[in-house]
């Protein structure tokens, strides 16, 4: 006699897969089932379609999971035609990106219906990321980061990556710990006065006027008074601050040389980064070598040079050694990264080393 369908269950080994990771077209090699594994709910070798993962959404299951058996799993995970944007869920996942962005978004969420930053939440997402920071690996970082980004998402994720940037480089510069959480807070509360910047300009999906661009640049104003006592005054210094420059021209006080304070310093070359990868993002996808080439040529003004030395040689250093995948779909190695011509780094193609140029690039790090 064949097996009823519990008894195939007890032999085959469950696993919960994020309706999110499905795709339109994807066909599994074996049964699919609710987040318990007592309904089925698609047969294998049937055709998955938008329709059907917006009627398992519309179920309602649990953590929005289904379930399916250890090798159709592992299939999943591993098929080539894997759509961009879900190889990006399952990395920001795998990270830990999606459930601290989902605690920013929360606290930001918060913030707008308040005067002010409840303490607590910040400490508690501050002390998540520096922990995380502490063991994690990098590449998986700078893949959580160096994406397109919605613009709906946009103050969150930003938030999320200048903390982390802050914090990276605070052990780095081999900071105390203290200092470090510190610098992870300024990071993660630089721009939470933008909740006060009319929805209409803060994501206006063209160049702002002179008039809204005025208006957009009051946010460290409105940052810092949203910061009460409790926050240590090199929060509310880098909050307000991260706009300065250090010659004089930068806002809002217009503050130059050694008036401006190191954890300021710090989150402007981060938040700089971070809003060149956020602009590029947006065309073919590269890894980020021309931006840090530019940072390094002091080609965006008024960023503290000895400080963005620092930054560039430690994040180029997380490059070195690591495969990629060509803008010719060939993979290769970083054998080299020449410290004055960093966005022509040397790549190993099957014994071969050749230095990449505007035809032959850098589309992304692989997995180790």
């Amino acid at each position: 006699m064949g097996k009823t369908m519990e008894e195939e269950k007890k032999v085959k080994k469950l696993k919960k897969v994020p309706i999110r990771y499905l795709w339109d077209g994807m066909v599994l090699s074996d049964d699919l089932y609710n987040e318990n594994g007592k309904v089925l709910f698609i047969k294998a070798g049937e055709r998955i379609t938008e329709k059907t993962i917006e009627q398992l959404r519309n179920l309602g299951t649990v953590d929005d999971c289904v379930m399916v058996c250890e090798e159709a799993y592992q299939e999943i995970m591993k098929q080539k035609d894997m759509p961009a944007e879900i190889q990006q869920k399952i990395v920001e996942d795998r990270f830990g990106y999606t459930k601290l962005k989902k605690e920013v978004q929360y606290f930001l969420g918060m913030i707008e219906h308040a005067a002010e930053v409840e303490y607590e939440g910040a400490e508690a997402v501050t002390e998540e990321v520096t922990k995380k920071i502490q063991g994690m690996d990098f590449q998986d970082f700078f893949r959580c980061i160096n994406v397109p980004r919605k613009i709906d998402e946009g103050l969150q994720r930003h938030s999320l990556n200048i903390a982390f940037l802050n914090g990276m480089m605070g052990y780095w510069l081999k900071m105390p710990e203290e200092k470090i959480q510190m610098l992870v807070m300024a990071g993660l509360l630089h721009d939470i006065g933008k909740t006060r910047i009319p929805e209409q300009i803060l994501l206006a999906p063209r160049k702002l006027t002179e008039e809204e661009y005025q208006i957009i640049k009051k946010h460290p104003v409105y940052s810092s008074e949203l910061l009460d006592e409790q926050y240590d005054e090199s929060v509310r210094d880098a909050v307000r601050h991260h706009h300065e420059k250090l010659d004089g021209s930068g806002y809002p006080d217009k503050l130059s040389g050694e008036k401006i304070s190191v954890f300021a310093r710090i989150t402007s070359i981060c938040d700089v980064y971070d809003a060149m990868v956020s602009e590029r993002s947006y065309k073919e996808e590269r890894l980020p070598f021309d931006i840090l080439a530019k940072m390094k040529a002091n080609e965006y003004p008024g960023l503290d040079e000895k400080l963005t030395v620092v930054f560039v040689n430690n994040m180029i250093r997380h490059f070195r050694k690591r495969k990629v995948m060509m803008s010719d779909g060939k993979m290769g190695i970083v054998a080299y990264i020449p410290p004055n011509d960093i966005n022509h780094p040397v790549i190993l193609t099957h014994g071969i080393a050749k230095q990449v140029n505007r035809e032959w690039y850098c589309k992304k790090v692989l997995e180790e």
